[in-house]
């Protein structure tokens, strides 16, 4: 009875720690700063990483694409960082996105550009929109590829109103995203935190000193 009160003991116990450790160890995972405002990092879309959500740009189509039909029409923003980075979160402003998809560039030296879908968003249901990630790589190319906007209706709307009614090769056509900020967020590393918090903690005490003055 003893023995069996004493292992059931010692697995209360180690459950105990694990989830102790486990809860110190998400505590501790912060958001770093927004990887779109370093030093160097180009857009496609200069009004998604210029930090000032009172600026808009509109995605862009890819050359030669303006006029194709239907559903292969998609525009796009492509942010380029000036090194690679592990995403893990994406913060999106924008006043029409609905539907979209985001690929990072894998880097492979065989072509120009190795993307891999790594997130398909089929509905936007919050603002600004916060899609988390689980890329498996670090990257420095992040392509998000607009497949719905809720001015698509109103585009297809007015194209069939100016062509007499007529539903012409390039009916469903889709408009182009309205953005205003991209931002893009890792983890901070422990030494970051730790780093923060001397930071803080010396703060704290020149305050309580200039007091006692």
């Amino acid at each position: 009875m003893i023995y069996r009160f004493t292992v059931l003991f010692a697995l209360f116990c180690l459950v105990s720690v694990l989830l102790t450790g486990c809860s110190a160890l998400f505590s501790e995972q912060e958001w770093s700063e927004n990887y779109a405002l370093m030093e160097g990092v180009q857009s496609t879309v200069p009004q998604a990483i210029d930090g000032k959500l009172n600026t808009m740009g509109e995605t862009t189509f890819p050359s030669g694409m303006e006029g194709v039909m239907g559903g292969n029409a998609a525009s796009q923003v492509i942010i380029t960082l000036p090194e690679k980075k592990v995403i893990r979160r994406i913060v999106i402003h924008s006043d029409n996105l609905s539907q979209f998809d985001v690929y990072a560039d894998k880097g492979s030296i065989a072509v120009d550009a190795d993307w891999q879908l790594i997130k398909d968003v089929k509905s936007v249901k919050e603002h600004p929109i916060k899609v988390s990630l689980l890329i498996p790589f670090p990257t420095d190319r992040i392509r998000l590829r607009v497949l719905g906007t809720k001015d698509d209706a109103l585009l297809n709307r007015q194209r069939r109103a100016r062509s007499g009614g007529f539903r012409g090769w390039d009916a469903n056509r889709r408009a182009a995203a309205k953005i205003r900020e991209i931002e893009l967020y890792g983890y901070k590393t422990a030494d970051q935190v730790e780093e923060e918090q001397a930071t803080d903690k010396r703060e704290k005490e020149l305050d309580d000193l200039l007091q006692l003055e």
